[in-house]
């Protein structure tokens, strides 16, 4: 059954967000080094747009879906949503209590267990110690990694600790859910239990914000698509429709193989 969506009453409203990085450039040849030193001048930093002007508006229940090809600022977004970084400009506002996964390990300490990470990654997302203790070997369980809890989590894969990171949210007693590419964690088996937990979470009224590179998985669990490209937003709209427009841009911008090339 699909959500009723309030969209008087927004879960997540974002006002024109730009977010700008100053990345510092390679480092310069020993002539151009000299130069800098002697007329003491710094080497300028190279800016990154990573966000212009993006607005949105998640309405409470409602799921929505964001893509674009690497680089976008897709996970600039969620982490400003989330609160893990503030904008250069423009405001965001959440209502609610959120659930987060977004980039892998974050929350997490590498020196500590499995264990013990799930009870500081569940503190983090405002569980308290009795609720942690309550589902611990259920969130074990859920992300099948019964054998490695007690390892210090450096020993992890990539994956696992992805699934161990899902596997804390699910267990959370949120409003807004936001994930960044949790759809991919794991093996066929957990991303079918991932998948299963989205509709249950969006069966139930949460409001979600989802980034992935599946799109047959956005196109079942989201309403809407946010297409984001070089930092703006290219279209917002039904996900079937967006998804489609952005896959023929994905293919025709794809490089095609011809002669000798493509016979090889």
């Amino acid at each position: 059954m699909r959500s009723v969506h309030d969209v008087r009453n927004p879960a997540i409203v974002a006002e024109h967000l730009s977010k700008i990085y100053q990345v510092l450039t390679g480092p310069d040849s020993l002539l151009a080094s000299g130069a800098r030193w002697i007329m003491r001048r710094s080497r300028p930093p190279r800016i990154v747009n990573a966000l212009n002007d993006v607005s949105l508006s998640v309405a409470r229940g409602e799921s929505i879906g964001v893509v674009g090809p690497n680089g976008a600022g897709k996970s600039t977004l969620l982490k400003i949503v989330a609160g893990i970084t503030t904008p250069t400009s423009g405001a965001v506002r959440v209502c609610g209590r959120i659930a987060s996964q977004l980039a892998l390990g974050c929350g997490f300490h590498p020196f500590l267990s499995g264990r013990e990470n799930v009870f500081l990654q569940g503190t983090i997302l405002g569980m308290t110690n009795r609720e942690v203790r309550r589902n611990i070997e259920e969130i074990i369980a859920y992300a099948g990694l019964e054998e490695m809890i007690d390892h210090p989590l450096w020993t992890y894969s990539t994956g696992m600790i992805a699934r161990l990171g899902f596997s804390i949210a699910v267990f959370v007693d949120f409003d807004v859910l936001l994930l960044d590419e949790a759809l991919s964690a794991g093996d066929a088996g957990f991303r079918q239990r991932c998948a299963e937990a989205l509709r249950g979470f969006r069966a139930r009224g949460a409001t979600m914000l989802v980034v992935s590179h599946g799109s047959e998985n956005l196109r079942e669990l989201c309403d809407r698509v946010a297409w984001i490209d070089h930092g703006a937003v290219r279209m917002i709209g039904a996900s079937r429709e967006v998804l489609s427009r952005y896959e023929e841009a994905q293919r025709a911008a794809k490089p095609q193989l011809t002669g000798s090339a493509a016979a090889s």
